[in-house]
This record gives structure tokens, C-alpha cells and sequence, in this order.
């Protein structure tokens, strides 16, 4: 009995050694990565840092935190932000925000609100941190961008990523919106008629992307990896009468600009050319000649099936360029 006594003592001491090896090692780690974004010209504060849960997790609460990224203008504000992991399993991390905080970037400044937003992330035990997987659920959004006057809110959110083992920097992307409500200024823009409804019932994404290099801590220490091909599984929306669903495979070059073939099915077709054309999208001029093409594939049905390809810098139907592909360039 006391040899067992003496071994249960040991295997406890030796785990709250563990534990506080570990804690010290956190936080340092923390302090360390936000000392080093000082070091690269980030604005990178925080009010304090903290961490507990003995004997099992390691749960750490900054305050007053504020990143600044001033390459691409990118910065994030929060009053609070918890970090709650296993203490044998520290690389898998559930953060919790408060319910508002500030997202900036060049085009300005989003006060974000919500009911409830949690992250689960899954990384990768090695040096590079590289990415497994993160999920992020958010109910009740309210993005408000006070410079620009407008307000948009989200009913609920369910955003993934998974890394795909059997190839080489690849990943897994899912996306599902409920209840998308728009802001007056973009529903007026999209629907200037004002005959679809106030909220987009659904938006659905599903695609398996190829990155130039993995996504680990150093992208966002450094620079970001950039697409070189995306398989798109489905792009989805429902918006009153208005279904709109594309499907296709692209590769990137390393401009950004894609090349490929998207499949697309629209119903009220007519009402999405006429956001395309709202919105610029599609230029006026493109406007009529590319609703003939439309209307001789769809014929006199409100359904359309078409194939658009990308390449040289254009979206086309057919050999006709309708309009200029985007470029996809992540900063």
C-alpha cells in the first residue's frame, strides 16, 4: 500500500510539474509571438495575459488585445479573447471572442456583433503549427460599417476547413449562411426594382483548394499562400424566386487570374444579369448582347444551364468576353 501511496504521489507531482512547465511555456510562447509582430512594424498590444485551469487545460485570457498587420492594413481589436485547450493536447485550441469587437482593413472599419461565435482549431504538432482543421459557428451577426452607413446581419453561420492528407498543401473548404439580410445600400444596388425579398435565404459553399505553400503560423507572420487551383463542389444561393448554383475546376496562375470552366444553373435568370449589371459586374454595354446569348440557350423557360469559361482575363460564354474574370489574390 505504500509503495502505492509513493507512486500515486510521484505520478502527481510529476504532472503538476508538467502542468506548470507547460503554463510557463504558453504563455511564453504568447508573449513571445506578439514581442516578435512588435519587432516586424505591427501594432500588436495586449492588457494582460493570463492562464489557468490546473490540473488539465491550459485556459488563457488576453484583454485589451489589438493586431495590426500595416503591409496589407489589416487589423483586429478586442476587448477579450479566451484560448481553452487540453493540457495534453495544447496544439487543439477552442477560442471564444466576446460579443463585439472591430475588424479593420483598407476598405474600413466593421463593427462586429453577435449572439454567440465559437472557433474550434486543430493544428498540427510540429514547429509550423501547419493547419488540420477549424470550424467556426456564429448565430445572431450584426456587421455595422458606421464610415460607410451601412448595416448587415446574419441569421447563422457555419464556416470549416480540413486540411486533405493525401495531397500537398490542399484544403477542404465549407461554408452554409441562413438568413443573409444585406445592407439597404447593397439591396438597393443588387435589386434596384425591390422584387426580391429583404433576406438571402441561403448561401452555400463547398470547394478544394491548391495553395502555392501550406497555411501555417508563418502565413500570417509573413505572407499569405495564394490559390493555384480550386475544384468549386458547389456555390449555391437562394434568394426569394431567384436560385443561382455553380460547379467547375480552375487553376490559377500566378497573377491571380483564373483559368478554367465554371458550370452554372440559374433560375429567374434574368433577375441575376440584372444584379450583375447593378452591381458592375457586368458592364452596361455587355448588358444586351449577353442577355440574346442567354436567351437563345435558355429559350423561353426561366432556367438557364450554361458552361462560362475563364482565361486571359475574361469570364466568357462561348468565344464572347462578357465581362473581366476577378482576380483571386488573398492579402
Amino acid at each position: 500500500m505504500t509503495r502505492l501511496i509513493v507512486i500515486v504521489l510521484v505520478g502527481a507531482l510529476a504532472w503538476m510539474v508538467w502542468w506548470v512547465v507547460g503554463h510557463t511555456a504558453y504563455e511564453r510562447g504568447l508573449s513571445a509571438w506578439i514581442d516578435q509582430r512588435r519587432g516586424e512594424g505591427w501594432a500588436a498590444d495586449v492588457g494582460t495575459l493570463h492562464t489557468a485551469g490546473f490540473p488539465n487545460r491550459f485556459d488563457t485570457t488576453l484583454t485589451d488585445l489589438r493586431l495590426a498587420d500595416p503591409e496589407t492594413g489589416v487589423a483586429w481589436s478586442a476587448p477579450l479573447v479566451q484560448l481553452l485547450s487540453l493540457a495534453y493536447k495544447p496544439h487543439q485550441v477552442i477560442a471564444v471572442v466576446p460579443e463585439a469587437h472591430r475588424f479593420s482593413t483598407p476598405l474600413g472599419a466593421f463593427d462586429i456583433a453577435h449572439e454567440d461565435a465559437r472557433a474550434s482549431l486543430f493544428l498540427k504538432p510540429e514547429t509550423a503549427l501547419g493547419l488540420d482543421q477549424a470550424i467556426l459557428i456564429l448565430t445572431g451577426l450584426d456587421v455595422d460599417a458606421a464610415d460607410a452607413g451601412w448595416d448587415t446581419q446574419l441569421s447563422s453561420g457555419r464556416f470549416a476547413v480540413e486540411s486533405v492528407p493525401a495531397a500537398v498543401n490542399t484544403y477542404r473548404f465549407g461554408a452554409e449562411v441562413d438568413g443573409l439580410t444585406p445592407s439597404a445600400p447593397l439591396r438597393r444596388l443588387l435589386d434596384p426594382a425591390g422584387v426580391l425579398p429583404e433576406t438571402v435565404e441561403t448561401l452555400r459553399f463547398d470547394a478544394t483548394a491548391a495553395f502555392d505553400r501550406p497555411w501555417d503560423r508563418f502565413a500570417v507572420e509573413d505572407a499569405r499562400p495564394q490559390p493555384t487551383r480550386i475544384d468549386l463542389t458547389d456555390l449555391s444561393a437562394r434568394w426569394g424566386t431567384a436560385t443561382f448554383r455553380a460547379a467547375g475546376e480552375i487553376d490559377v496562375d500566378a497573377e491571380g487570374f483564373p483559368e478554367g470552366q465554371v458550370t452554372i444553373r440559374a433560375v429567374e435568370w434574368r433577375k441575376l444579369l440584372d444584379m450583375a449589371v447593378s452591381s458592375g459586374v457586368l458592364p452596361e454595354s455587355a448588358a444586351d448582347p449577353t442577355e440574346r446569348a442567354l436567351e437563345l440557350m435558355s429559350g423561353p423557360r426561366d432556367t438557364l444551364d450554361a458552361t462560362l469559361g475563364l482565361r486571359g482575363g475574361f469570364i466568357r460564354l462561348g468565344i464572347i468576353p462578357i465581362a473581366k474574370a476577378p482576380r483571386i489574390v488573398i492579402r
